[in-house]
């Protein structure tokens, strides 16, 4: 759904401005559209504090066709707390989300290096990714990885969280509401819907030297090209990632929890017939090597991606993660946008309400260390 209310904010016919300028409403590069929502977040700014005082750096990072707006829950949050910056990415709102995470990372790194000037008493770092915005993390810590020579980010600043919500870390099928998409629609829509897709579908390995698809590569230590993006992730103090158990009609639980395998039906069922939402699972899965790779492995995920995705999951849990799942029970499979609260309009503010509730967790989580830091 978030990917429809996107596009639809983006079609929409350009706004006049002050002296006959004119923008799309989806540029947002004057901040919140909404009044109430920006008068709520500079609400949230109640520490009277200089940009010297402000000691750590989140960065909030939109999945695709999402706006700045989408994420104002967590940032209002992430705001109460002492020494916190916050910065809402902007440049990729939301068509220029779908030329591929690349272009759409590289875009946040130079926007990144502009929010940096600003704080200049900035020492410690922590991505927030939702959706698509995980991968787009992920990316954006291996660049940054990559020009620091001390394990550093963005100008000296030491990473810290690693959080993503709802990411397709393993791409978006087989499992959940996608197994019932028939093979070729899944094909056209990799060919038609941008660069973005095609990689989440795991259908741009024809595009890449490794001949596998980005993803692929991405969750594998051993990618050095462009850079090592697992030793990126290693890097950060801890990583988390939270995922729907059911009823997310996008990104299905394997994929957010780094779990390839399919979902047992029993606990599916038990999960979607819970009388209300709730955290039905919060555990940590300790870094372990990754076993080595067969022939049959290697040779055959063209066949069966589910091989490659199992393959992609071990990369990644070569590191240590915190995993949180979280029920949205129910008829409908909304929980997508619910595990973010998402603000973009009023209606859609009401509809995905309930999930302030794993908002205020995940505010919690990324905010510990900062609290540490300034109770000591």
């Amino acid at each position: 759904m978030s990917v429809v209310v996107g596009v639809a904010s983006a079609l929409r016919a350009p706004r006049v401005l002050d002296e006959g300028r004119t923008r799309r409403p989806w540029r947002h590069r004057r901040g919140i559209r909404r009044h109430e929502l920006r008068a709520r977040v500079e609400a949230a700014r109640v520490r009277d504090e200089t940009n010297e005082q402000k000691t750590h750096l989140f960065v909030c990072v939109h999945g695709l066709a999402g706006t700045p707006d989408d994420l104002c829950a967590m940032e209002a949050r992430l705001l109460s707390q002492r020494g916190a910056a916050t910065h809402r990415v902007t440049c990729n709102a939301p068509l220029n989300s779908f030329d591929g995470v690349d272009a759409g990372a590289r875009r946040i790194v130079e926007e990144l290096r502009e929010v940096r000037k600003k704080y200049p008493g900035l020492r410690r770092l922590t991505l927030y990714g939702n959706s698509l915005g995980g991968i787009y993390a992920r990316y954006v810590a291996g660049l940054l990885y990559a020009e620091s020579k001390d394990g550093t980010m963005l100008d000296g600043l030491t990473p810290c969280t690693f959080l993503t919500t709802a990411t397709p870390h393993l791409g978006v099928g087989p499992w959940g509401y996608f197994k019932i998409v028939p093979e070729g629609a899944r094909n056209l829509w990799a060919r038609n819907l941008g660069a973005s897709v095609e990689e989440l579908t795991l259908r741009d390995g024809h595009r890449r030297a490794s001949g596998r698809p980005l993803l692929a590569d991405m969750a594998d230590p051993e990618t050095k090209d462009p850079v090592d993006f697992i030793a990126a992730l290693g890097a950060f103090e801890r990583r988390c990632a939270y995922a729907n158990a059911v009823n997310d009609f996008l990104v299905s639980y394997e994929t957010a929890a780094i779990s390839p395998e399919y979902l047992d039906s029993e606990t599916e069922r038990r999960w979607r017939t819970l009388e209300k939402p709730q955290i039905v699972e919060e555990y940590v899965v300790e870094g372990s090597p990754m076993p080595p790779t067969t022939t049959s492995t290697s040779r055959g995920w063209r066949k069966d991606s589910l091989a490659l995705q199992r393959r992609m999951a071990s990369g990644l849990r070569t590191l240590t993660w915190k995993h949180v799942n979280v029920a949205f029970p129910g008829p409908t499979p909304l929980a997508h946008n619910k595990i973010c609260a998402l603000q973009r309009s009023e209606v859609i503010e009401r509809l995905f309400k309930e999930g302030e509730f794993i908002v205020d967790h995940q505010a919690s989580y990324l905010l510990e260390p900062l609290r540490r830091q300034t109770s000591s």
